[in-house]
């Protein structure tokens, strides 16, 4: 999840090649693994590399774009941004494994029109490229007279990201409106993989309760394909109302609810019955999604 920040003001939204950049080559990940190591070790090594993020982010640009809770995101200007390890040495450890995570991915995904483009990756950096419109979350409520017809379309693209890292392996585990941004043409590109897994159940971190399928997040397989599908109805749901499921509702309310089988209406809204369909789980791949949105529209 990132904070992604605009002007003065902040919207909530829980990106192998080496970059030319002349920097001093940074730590790997293997040094910031302290398990045998003494305290004074840790502490270099722990100042090293906070020296390494610095210069890659804070160090390069002053334009700070998106607080996460693993990564800060940098706009390097010239249709760059570029995505760091957060700072905080509670958990530099998992920062720079998401920050790798996130890199390893983009570099599986390839080049695909519903994916931001990465444009490079390093041990602790990715750099993508700038969606000048922002996420779609932010694009729906400062063009709030955005028309059924353009929502649709933001939905399919949308259903298509998803079966397009699911045909990869990719679980995304924190699809919302927030990860889908919007480029200069108006078309919507999926980001954020630093939860995601290859499928294998290894996720380091879960949707915001308005998206999230009740499951034993402790189990062998915290995060799949069912979970994503769940998640997607309430993007789905974000982008047709403009608003999430249950908004104003406690994170505890919503998770009841959905244990109860509890669902907002969906009764005459567009997409509503693929809506319903994903939060009841009457899909069995977000293919079969897309095939009845086609289906209906």
């Amino acid at each position: 999840m990132i904070l992604w920040v605009r002007g003065n003001h902040s919207d909530k939204i829980s990106t192998e090649q080496d970059i030319e950049s002349g920097q001093k080559a940074s730590p790997s990940i293997g040094d910031a693994s302290y398990e045998n190591a003494s305290q004074d070790q840790i502490k270099s090594n722990e100042d090293e590399l906070q020296t390494s993020i610095y210069t890659l982010g804070a160090g390069t640009s002053s334009d700070l774009i998106g607080v996460g809770v693993f990564t800060h995101v940098y706009n390097l200007g010239e249709g760059r941004v570029r995505k760091v390890p957060a700072s905080d040495p509670d958990n530099l450890d998992l920062a720079i494994k998401s920050i790798r995570r996130e890199g390893d991915i983009y570099e599986h995904l390839g080049d695909h029109p519903r994916v931001i483009k990465c444009l490079a990756k390093g041990d602790l950096f990715v750099d993508l490229e700038f969606a000048p419109h922002g996420h779609i979350e932010d694009y729906l409520k400062s063009h709030q007279d955005t028309s059924d017809n353009c929502r649709i379309g933001f939905a399919q693209e949308i259903i298509e990201a998803v079966v397009f890292i699911h045909s990869k392996g990719i679980v995304h585990s924190d699809l919302a409106a927030r990860q889908f941004l919007v480029d200069g043409a108006l078309h919507v590109q999926l980001s954020d993989f630093g939860f995601s897994s290859f499928g294998d159940g290894d996720v380091l971190g879960f949707e915001n309760s308005p998206h999230h399928l009740p499951r034993d997040i402790d189990g062998d397989m915290p995060s799949t394909v069912q979970s994503d599908l769940f998640a997607l109805g309430s993007t789905l749901y974000e982008v047709i109302t403009g608003k999430p499921p249950y908004e104003g509702k406690s994170d505890d309310a919503i998770a009841q609810l959905y244990s109860n089988g509890s669902f907002p209406n969906v009764t005459g809204i567009v997409c509503g019955h693929i809506i319903m369909g994903c939060w009841q789980g009457s899909f069995m791949s977000a293919a079969e999604v897309l095939e009845d949105f086609l289906v209906a529209f």
